[in-house]
């Protein structure tokens, strides 16, 4: 089978593209023929390692030289020669935010678009409309959680809906010794990730005080914020701010925590991988994604959504009890597995076969 992924750009260092390389690689091993359409990034390298046997191509690179509307119809237009070139049996567009491009270019080829955000969160002031054009034109609507699968029937009329979760992207062969008094987190440092409620809670904590120490890792607008927090709640000596590294499996080894504080997520990949390396989860009950991932008391504790004290409570019944972090580490590496890679592209295969 030909398969087609369209997504925005694969030097980025997200989530999308973390997953996108994945299942790229996975479907061809499995002896698809798979190709990748990136709008921008021909002059640098994929952020995350590309399987040699999938074909990439670029619309433009890093900056797209072309204004709006002229740079969007030329995209539809390369990407119609491109479609007409390989012939693809599916096109899956990665996000349903650029369905103004993607929906006439694909137009005449099977469409999955596979949205990766909570359907409430807009990035831009014509996302809504484009989701409302992805469901009228898609052959089907693949979302990571069940609440946005229904939500897409009931806010933007969409006929054929399902929930397909992200795999896990990372080689956890080797789970977290748990041997490290050390709580980690992962993300972009900006509003959506809300790590200056995780300073707060963690100021508020008892086990900063015996040893444990917060690792947040990222890069973003509002990292001089955060260090301006850290520094005023006098926190320096137990948190840390480190950039953004691929090599993430290194950093969940040695934690034995993992804690999100997010105002609002998709299905969060990090948790996945929290989960794989056998890490118990303190998270906020945002919309949408922890509820998905975590089994409140069994691989870890949900905590109502943007209660600073009860994150710093949570924060601390795991990392003041061992017993506990040690029954969410073997629970953690059990609930796992229904987020494998086989089993999620299995899921993929049999949507690809029905279409």
């Amino acid at each position: 089978m030909k398969i087609v992924f369209s997504i925005k750009a694969l030097n980025h260092s997200g989530g999308t593209e973390r997953v996108t390389a994945i299942l790229s690689k996975e479907l061809v091993e499995r002896g698809h023929e798979v190709h990748v359409i990136s709008f921008v990034g021909g002059d640098k390298e994929p952020f995350f390692e590309m399987d040699s046997r999938v074909t990439l191509h670029y619309l433009a690179p890093t900056k797209d030289r072309y204004p709006f509307p002229v740079r969007d119809i030329r995209r539809i237009v390369l990407m119609r020669k491109l479609y007409k070139q390989i012939a693809p049996d599916v096109i899956l567009i990665v996000d349903a935010g650029r369905s103004f491009v993607n929906i006439p270019a694909a137009k005449g080829y099977k469409v999955i678009t596979w949205e990766h955000f909570n359907v409430g969160v807009n990035w831009h002031l014509s996302h809504r409309l484009s989701r409302k054009i992805a469901a009228k034109f898609s052959d089907l609507i693949v979302t990571l959680t069940t609440p946005d699968a229904a939500a897409y029937k009931t806010q933007f009329g969409a006929k054929n809906t399902l929930c397909i979760y992200n795999p896990v992207t990372i080689d956890a062969t080797e789970p977290s010794p748990m041997d490290k008094k050390t709580c980690v987190a992962i993300g972009r440092y900006a509003y959506q990730k809300n790590f200056i409620d995780l300073i707060r809670a963690w100021n508020l904590t008892q086990a900063r005080k015996e040893g444990w120490t917060l690792r947040i890792i990222g890069a973003g607008e509002q990292k001089s914020m955060l260090e301006a927090e850290i520094a005023k709640l006098g926190l320096k000596a137990s948190i840390e701010l480190l950039p953004l590294q691929k090599d993430v499996v290194a950093q969940y080894k040695d934690a034995s925590l993992y804690a999100m504080s997010s105002h609002f997520e998709g299905l969060p990949l990090v948790l996945i991988e929290a989960m794989a390396m056998g890490l118990p989860i303190v998270s906020y009950d945002c919309p949408t994604g922890p509820a998905d991932v975590v089994l409140h008391e069994k691989t870890g504790l949900l905590v109502p959504h943007l209660q600073v004290e009860a994150l710093a409570q949570a924060l601390d019944k795991v990392m003041l009890n061992p017993d506990l972090r040690a029954q969410f580490h073997a629970e953690s590496l059990k609930e796992v597995e229904k987020f494998s890679v086989k089993s999620i592209v299995d899921c993929w295969e049999k949507v690809f076969e029905t279409l």
